[in-house]
C-alpha cells in the first residue's frame, strides 16, 4: 500500500496535521501487495481451506484474519 500514491498523499496530510513525521520509501523499493495476498492464499490453501471460486468480487474490506498458527 505504501506505493499508492492516493494513499501516500491522504497519510503525509493526516500527519503534518498531527505534527507527526511521515517516513515512507519511494514506491520503486516498496512491495507488491498482490504477492503478499497470493502467499497467504497460498497458505491457507496448502492448510487445507477451500479457495474461492472464478467468480468472488473483488473486495479489499474483506478481513484476511484467518490464524495460520497450527
Amino acid at each position: 500500500m505504501a506505493a499508492n500514491s492516493r494513499l501516500r498523499a491522504m497519510a503525509q496530510e493526516r500527519c503534518q496535521a498531527a505534527g507527526i513525521e511521515l517516513r515512507v520509501p519511494r514506491p520503486g523499493l516498496c512491495t507488491d501487495n498482490g504477492a503478499m495476498i497470493a502467499v497467504l492464499g497460498s497458505e491457507l490453501i496448502a492448510r487445507g481451506h477451500q479457495p474461492s471460486g472464478l467468480g468472488i468480487p473483488a473486495d479489499s474490506s474483506l478481513p484476511a484474519d484467518v490464524p495460520l498458527v497450527s
